[in-house]
């Protein structure tokens, strides 16, 4: 699949072929040029990139998908592990399938989009920081050591820059402030998902699978919960504050 999604994605790049006998869009025009051999190359990391993530995507699922998903697959356990390790890919092709269109590689340029090529647990703590560099009040009256701690370990060195946003921040109530690290990646999916462009059911389907699904129905089937800053705003302060998001 690398080799056709990084062929499809170069077409794309090259721009679409001119109209039968226009000869004002000849070899040498800016509307034919070849991608560059560094577009080109980026694509095809980009492809390796993908079919990694759907060799490991087993490993990514959060328990609450693991019977659904895998269930019917449960003949490979019987398998060597190397011959497996080949059916993943192309099982995971044909269940996704169903999903929506698949990404044109030029889309994981986009950091909104090459979150989901992240493992698990990366994955969970980004969602995470980019729902609390949103709503900087949260950890500010965040005081009880059993909420904060968990949200220490979580998200690792960022908690630090996170902490220093929440004194631009409005209080939350009690409530919100006592949520964990996993209810907050489920309230990032939220504002992650929705500032998706065009159709993005098969990427969010990826990173969906990662989250715990009752908690997940929950924040999804609930009120949006009121944010201070847009998602580009929050990416550009943790940015200013040298955090990459998402990698």
């Amino acid at each position: 699949m690398s080799a056709v999604l990084a062929s499809r994605s170069a077409a794309e790049a090259a721009g679409p072929l001119p109209p039968r006998g226009d000869t004002t869009h000849m070899p040498g025009s800016h509307a034919t040029d070849m991608p560059s051999g560094d577009t080109i190359a980026r694509l095809a990391g980009w492809a390796v990139a993908f079919d990694a993530k759907l060799c490991g995507l087993a490993e990514d699922l959060d328990t609450s998908w693991r019977q659904a998903l895998l269930g019917p697959w449960s003949f490979l356990d019987a398998m060597p592990p190397e011959r497996a390790a080949v059916l993943w890919p192309r099982l995971w092709r044909d269940r996704l399938a169903h999903e929506g269109h698949w990404p044109a590689l030029g889309r994981f340029d986009d950091p909104l989009t090459r979150l989901c090529l992240l493992p698990r647990g990366d994955l969970l703590q980004r969602l995470c920081t980019l729902a609390l560099a949103r709503r900087p009040g949260v950890l500010r009256c965040c005081i009880d050591r059993s909420v904060r701690a968990p949200l220490q370990r979580a998200l690792g060195d960022t908690f630090s820059v996170l902490s220093t946003f929440s004194p631009q921040g409005r209080p939350v109530d009690a409530a919100q402030a006592a949520w964990s690290p996993v209810q907050w990646a489920c309230v990032g999916f939220a504002d992650w998902s929705a500032a998706l462009a065009g159709d993005s059911r098969l990427i969010t389907t990826l990173v969906r699978w990662s989250l715990p699904r009752q908690a997940l129905d929950q924040v999804l089937d609930a009120a949006p919960v009121p944010a201070e800053r847009p998602v580009a705003a929050a990416l550009a302060a943790l940015g200013q504050a040298e955090v990459t998001w998402p990698c």
